[in-house]
């Protein structure tokens, strides 16, 4: 360990873990922003994946340490209930003259409401892990709704789900990446690793060549210029 985390923890009583998330969260942001500017994927925006990210990883906080799958689990079932919640309250509230944030409240609300009762079937079926979820974790995952359906909105069903898919997908890649213990070591002994992002960043904002996902979705004119 790095002699300045140790200073950190020894004299100001900051957890381990929560030094750990706060230098992983630069490295989160940067694979999020390779996702979308390199891979060609889309997102909900930089923030919402930040948000899934950090949440699976709460979820799968135990006092006895940290545990992935229980993470993975509770956090799959928790997004499940939020989208689905936040799809049934769009679509009973789109027909309804309704100033945005109004609307916005009713969703939120259907949403917390379908959180509420998930827990009920979890107490029912004596789920005594999932009813014991930080209620942190819970409020992350359900202010994400909101950006779902303002691409509902926007764009229409079909892009709003394939924007969720891709958020859900990236969300977890990272939660494994940083639910890893070696890089959880690396970061507490090297923590100059963290701001060097600064630099891939600036790479890729100049990035001008084509996505990854266009390389395949023009393969056939690619092809056919090269046989020209």
């Amino acid at each position: 360990m790095h002699p300045l985390i140790e200073y950190l923890i020894e004299t100001s009583g900051i957890s381990e873990a929560s030094i750990v998330l706060l230098l992983m969260l630069p490295l989160v942001a940067s694979i999020v922003a390779i996702w979308r500017q390199i891979i060609g994927l889309r997102t909900f925006g930089i923030y919402a994946p930040i948000l899934i990210t950090f949440a699976f990883y709460q979820l799968g906080t135990t006092p006895e340490g940290h545990n992935i799958i229980q993470g993975l689990k509770y956090g799959i079932a928790l997004s499940i209930v939020v989208f689905v919640s936040a799809s049934i309250a769009h679509e009973l509230t789109k027909k309804i003259r309704l100033h945005y944030l109004p609307k916005m409240s009713i969703v939120l609300s259907i949403v917390a409401i379908g959180v509420f009762f998930m827990l009920v079937v979890a107490s029912y079926l004596k789920k005594g892990g999932f009813i014991s979820i930080d209620t942190l974790s819970i409020l992350l995952m359900i202010t994400v709704s909101e950006q779902m359906i303002g691409i509902y909105i926007k764009k229409g069903r079909k892009s709003a789900y394939l924007i969720t898919i891709g958020t859900l997908l990236i969300s977890i890649l990272i939660y494994f990446l940083i639910s890893w213990n070696k890089l959880q070591e690396a970061m507490l002994k090297y923590p100059y690793f963290s701001p060097l992002t600064l630099i891939l960043n600036l790479i890729i904002g100049k990035w001008t060549g084509f996505r990854l996902k266009e390389y395949f979705r023009f393969k056939s004119i690619l092809n056919q210029n090269e046989s020209d």
